[in-house]
């Protein structure tokens, strides 16, 4: 029998298979997810008819070739290309295609498979199941950080996602608030804070020796005297080691504190130092070295006048300074007669704390309380001025109806006057040194409460917070104001942190203890993300709260990490389940079985489950499907290709049967 007759055969058996892979590439041009297919075709065994043999040099015979009848061919391998096909957005929120490697991870029972066709929906239970086989998508669930409410934490465990459309997640109390951006450290205190350097130190060298310039007022409140009004020490080993003592004597015409060096100075500093009163620079110097400070630049009082209500020809003088930490006013007074005539100096001070007065009290806004004798603040005395020359005066401080400035008002009999009584001055807060934000927060019921929060300048560096609910004064609040502090590079010092308690028992919720944030540390971020002091416009807000409204789940979106994120109707976003990728070490090595899925040969490496964007692993195109990756005209080539190549061996087993025809006509 012809050897040619049975070759032809074999490349009819194999341009059939060959035909068979582009006829089934074609069929699923348009399957989503499909994977198309190539032929590998190899040559069959080779009968010798004669060997090689090798050069002979002795004989002078050169080698001779081996002489061989080829069998035909053979499919040798069937690849499938796991090349990206185009994604097609479609606008379902169920479709999903991967960009990049991996494989979608489905189960149908206790089979696993895997796939790279997206088109997908919610059965009855919402289970993300494949379209048209009920294969359930799988992937982890996602839970709420326990130590980090801004984030979620993917499970452990691969299972089906479920999307419960319709499902209600209850209310949340908030329990954090968070807020960020600047506070303008170039604004003046709120109120006038007295001298300005307190609590802070220079450096300066004079010849030779290095000093510590320190400042104090007074010998401390409550002792405040006007002969010791001032204090300035320089600490250092040399001759002008001590103290500056500044006495308050007055205040000139433009409202200027007049300020003279006080007996109880270090003899050898007051013989170095010199004082302009009418510029307000001290100077101290030793040899050729100098050290300079404008008092009046560093000196923050509020100056007021009015006249004696019952003696029109006395004016009193008065300057005034608040002490935030203690919530106390001192009150430095003298007399005028109008002719020149001054009451004794130095001034007198009248300390509200010291006194018996009692601290200034504010509202929760920050507002001023009427500072007389009556229930918001009982046991007030009204404030007594005398100048040592036998006029006397007692005044209040009621707070105007705004609350953001005091009303200076004289006493009738030891009583505060009628709101529409006599005002004498006023005394106000600095409104452009205050900023204030809202942002809502939420009781166990789920009803929005709007908290208001207020930063006051009360320093250098240092700025009081109060919090309130402005719409709802009945509900109690307690802890609601404090102090935060900025070192000299703007950022906050200290834990940054605050807890106020909410009274929502009055409504019927529970009582709740909220924390307030304003450092950003909360949330793992660096203090420069938190609340800032910096010579740039206010821009404080809350930026997160952690409490909600009961919601219903009304959509749900895939983000490109697999992440699926549900929308609910309190305007909640939170992520639900995230997406499994499946990455293959021979992708090539999987078996099809139909349905476009894939399942694992031994050939393929074990599954590696990871997320999307890890470990190598693609991102997830929502709303879009991967297409087929076969390529029409590629096909269409290949099929004329294996047309000619069917036909050419069909040629050759007619030829052979022609041949095997004229070898049995010889016996004719």
């Amino acid at each position: 029998m012809l050897r040619s007759l049975m070759a032809g055969v074999t490349g009819i058996k194999a341009h059939t298979t060959y035909l068979d892979v582009i006829g089934n590439n074609i069929a699923n041009v348009n399957t989503t997810g499909f994977k198309k297919s190539v032929t590998t075709f190899q040559d069959l065994l080779y009968q010798t008819a004669k060997g090689a043999t090798a050069p002979d040099a002795g004989a002078g015979r050169g080698g001779i070739n081996p002489m061989q009848v080829g069998l035909g061919v053979n499919v040798a391998a069937i690849e499938t290309i796991h090349t990206q096909g185009n994604v097609s957005y479609t606008g379902n929120r169920t479709d999903f295609a991967i960009q990049g490697d991996g494989y979608f991870v489905v189960k149908d029972g206790g089979n696993t498979y895997y796939t790279r066709a997206g088109a997908y929906v919610l059965d009855a239970a919402g289970n993300v199941v494949s379209s048209g086989t009920g294969y359930m998508l799988q992937g982890y669930g996602m839970s709420q950080d326990p130590t980090d409410p801004t984030k979620y934490i993917q499970g452990s465990t691969l299972g089906a996602i479920n999307i419960p459309i319709g499902q209600k997640i209850p209310a949340k109390e908030t329990e954090l608030v968070g807020f960020r951006c600047n506070l303008n450290s170039s604004v003046p205190t709120y109120l006038a804070s007295g001298f300005t350097p307190v609590g802070t130190q220079q450096k300066v060298t004079l010849n030779g020796t290095q000093y510590t310039v320190t400042f104090a007022e007074s010998a401390g409140s409550p002792t405040a005297t006007a002969t010791d009004f001032l204090r300035i020490t320089f600490d250092g080993a040399g001759g002008l080691n001590g103290t500056l003592q500044m006495q308050l004597d007055g205040v000139d015409a433009e409202g200027n504190p007049v300020l003279s060096i006080g007996a109880g100075s270090t003899p050898t500093l007051a013989a170095a130092t010199t004082y302009d009163p009418n510029t307000g620079l001290l100077t101290v110097q030793d040899g050729t070295d100098r050290w300079e400070m404008n008092l009046w630049d560093n000196l923050d009082m509020e100056y007021v006048t009015f006249k004696d209500p019952t003696n029109p020809n006395l004016t009193w003088k008065v300057l005034t300074e608040f002490d935030p930490a203690a919530n106390r006013m001192k009150i430095w007074y003298q007399s005028d007669n109008g002719a020149g005539g001054v009451s004794p100096v130095p001034m007198a001070v009248f300390d509200t704390l010291a006194s018996g007065a009692g601290p200034i009290l504010f509202n929760d806004d920050g507002t001023f309380r009427s500072y007389d004798s009556n229930s918001a603040n009982p046991g007030i005395d009204p404030i007594a001025l005398d100048d040592g020359a036998g006029n006397t005066l007692d005044i209040f401080l009621v707070a105007n109806p705004s609350g953001r400035s005091f009303l200076i008002q004289p006493s009738d009999g030891g009583t505060p006057p009628a709101a529409t009584g006599e005002t004498l001055s006023s005394l106000n807060q600095r409104i452009s040194s205050i900023h204030e934000t809202k942002i809502d927060v939420y009781d166990s019921l789920g009803n929005a409460h709007t908290l208001e929060v207020s930063w006051e300048k009360t320093f250098n560096n240092e700025w009081r917070w109060r919090a309130w609910l402005p719409d709802e004064p009945g509900i109690p609040i307690t802890g609601n104001e404090g102090l935060i502090t900025f070192g000299p590079d703007g950022r906050i010092t200290g834990t940054g942190t605050a807890t106020i308690d909410l009274g929502f028992g009055a409504v019927g919720a529970k009582d709740t203890t909220v924390t307030l944030d304003f450092s950003g540390k909360t949330f793992e971020k660096d203090d420069l993300e938190g609340v800032t002091q910096y010579g740039s416009a206010f821009t404080t807000k809350g930026y997160y709260q952690d409490g909600y409204a009961m919601g219903v789940l009304e959509d749900f979106a895939v983000g490109a990490d697999g992440t699926v994120t549900g929308v609910y109707s309190n305007g909640k976003n939170q992520p639900i389940a995230r997406l499994a990728l499946a990455l293959f070490a021979n992708p090539q090595g999987l078996l099809k079985m139909g349905e476009t899925v894939f399942m694992e040969s031994p050939n393929s490496g074990v599954a590696q489950i990871v997320n999307p964007q890890e470990g190598g692993a693609g991102k997830i195109a929502g709303s879009s499907l991967e297409m087929s990756n076969v390529d029409l005209a590629e096909e269409f080539v290949s099929l004329i290709k294996g047309q000619r190549g069917f036909q050419a061996n069909a040629r050759v087993v007619t030829t052979g049967d022609q041949v095997l025809e004229e070898l049995i006509n010889l016996k004719r």
